[in-house]
């Protein structure tokens, strides 16, 4: 298993890279996508049917292609992010973070100390079942790390989080920030709208790469002219609809 991840370097050299949510557990389905020519998978694991062994199995399914294995974490459970990091991800999203000691905890659970608190353990995947000694000098360099803001609380405290040293990216949530506003799937909102630039603009400024979702590739394009670097146009679930919906009719 190559120590890097090839993701990471594109996004930083300007690239804007595509992916979908793995919602599923099918490492068929990992596969398919990756030879389709995704930048990335995300398997989710917050709200999707994803475990750790079906990760590690679509991990091994995109292996050989140039697409990296992002999960996104349930919660903020440290425990669950080591079992994750030890599995071999390339990168971590982290749901519903509000505030900048937030931001910081979640990075501490990544990294060995000091300055973290990550425990070290030897043979697991990450480092090629020991046949890697040098994984952990360059675990935190080649990790991936993104937080997820998703509600008006934590935009309210975006500058603070995207001050956190450690945090690659930071992942605007379209849905459960409507969520929160009272205001649920209204995506046309003006305050919505209002509230996911004011989230941009501070991201951008700051220096941390950007990304979201997408509802098709057309605006996936435009928010890569925005300065997104990392965009979700569709799920595992999704695309295989829309194949089947355009499909069907056009047959009848």
């Amino acid at each position: 298993m190559p120590n890097s991840t090839p993701l990471k370097r594109k996004m930083l050299a300007g690239n804007a890279c595509l992916g979908a949510w793995l919602l599923t557990n099918s490492a068929d389905v990992a596969e398919i996508l990756a030879f389709g020519g995704l930048d990335f998978v995300l398997m989710d694991h917050e709200h999707g049917q994803g475990d750790i062994g079906g990760a590690i199995a679509q991990m091994r399914a995109i292996k050989g292609h140039d697409c990296a294995g992002i999960l996104r974490v349930p919660s903020h459970d440290p425990v669950y992010i080591k079992r994750v990091l030890d599995a071999g991800v390339d990168g971590l999203l982290v749901p519903n973070v509000g505030s900048g000691e937030e931001a910081r905890q979640i990075v501490a659970a990544c990294r060995y100390p000091a300055p973290g608190f990550r425990g070290a353990f030897g043979g697991m995947r990450a480092m090629d079942y020991g046949f890697n000694p040098g994984y952990y000098a360059a675990a935190a360099d080649n990790l991936l790390i993104a937080v997820q803001v998703e509600s008006a609380a934590a935009i309210d405290h975006i500058d603070e989080i995207a001050a956190v040293e450690g945090i690659d990216l930071i992942f605007i949530g379209p849905r459960d920030l409507s969520a929160t506003m009272g205001k649920l799937n209204q995506f046309d909102d003006p305050d919505v709208k209002r509230e996911i630039a004011r989230a941009e603009e501070a991201i951008l400024k700051s220096g941390k790469l950007l990304g979201s979702t997408a509802i098709n590739g057309k605006v996936a394009k435009d928010m890569a002219g925005r300065g997104y670097r990392f965009i979700i146009p569709g799920s595992d679930v999704t695309l295989l609809g829309l194949g089947v919906r355009s499909v069907l009719a056009e047959a009848r």
